[in-house]
């Protein structure tokens, strides 16, 4: 019985660390420019904005493994809840994102005003700006942090996020996004209000990871 503490120090240490290399590496990999790629660019448009975002989807889940880390090192709901709840936005933004770049572009070269607004809120809410599903998670995420001392692991994982910044700025000026009509157009208004909606009502989002933050403390 002894041993569980240095378990627990380990395991939470292993999953930060993992987490922080994560989060990093993928934020910094979407950020330079070797990551969008000439030829990529020329070959399909749209496919290097595409590779960026999908790298910041796996940053996201970084700041979710530094939660359940936190969550380990110091056994209470809190960090537990905060890695449900910061995966459920990466989830949100991930598929707005896909289905906001899926549409068929136009011959003329313009942006689609539904599409736009999917990929705008998808890009913003990865980021953790509000009033985005994304902000809540992210500040969730620091909380569970400071919770427990990690102090320079908040400030590592709000870098990221600044970083993470270069990608979404690149991707939202330059990206032509594509018509969306039918199903396709219905998942990006339904998503485009989840995101937005619990952004501003983030208590929902909260009672939903409440019964898997149960299961996982034997409540």
């Amino acid at each position: 019985m002894s041993d569980l503490p240095v378990i627990g120090t380990t395991a939470s240490t292993g999953l930060a660390a993992g987490g922080a290399v994560l989060l990093l590496g993928a934020t910094l990999w979407a950020a330079w420019p070797r990551g969008r790629a000439a030829d990529a660019e020329e070959s399909a448009p749209g496919v290097a904005a595409a590779r960026s975002f999908a790298w910041i989807v796996i940053a996201g889940m970084g700041y979710s493994l530094l939660a359940l880390a936190a969550a380990v090192r110091v056994p209470e709901a809190e960090g537990l809840r905060a890695a449900i709840f910061q995966l459920l936005a990466v989830l949100l933004a991930a598929g707005l994102g896909s289905v906001g770049m899926s549409g068929k572009a136009d011959d003329e070269g313009g942006r689609s005003p539904l599409g736009s607004v999917a990929v705008f809120g998808a890009w913003i809410s990865l980021v953790g700006l509000p009033p985005t599903v994304g902000f809540h998670g992210k500040v969730l995420v620091y909380r569970a942090l400071l919770s427990v001392g990690w102090e320079w692991l908040m400030v590592v994982a709000a870098a990221g996020t600044v970083v993470a910044l270069v990608p979404a700025f690149w991707a939202l000026s330059t990206y032509r996004t594509g018509t969306l009509r039918g199903v396709r157009a219905v998942l990006a208004v339904a998503l485009s209000l989840a995101v937005v909606l619990l952004g501003i009502y983030p208590q929902a989002g909260l009672l939903m990871a409440g019964p898997v933050v149960g299961l996982a403390v034997g409540k």
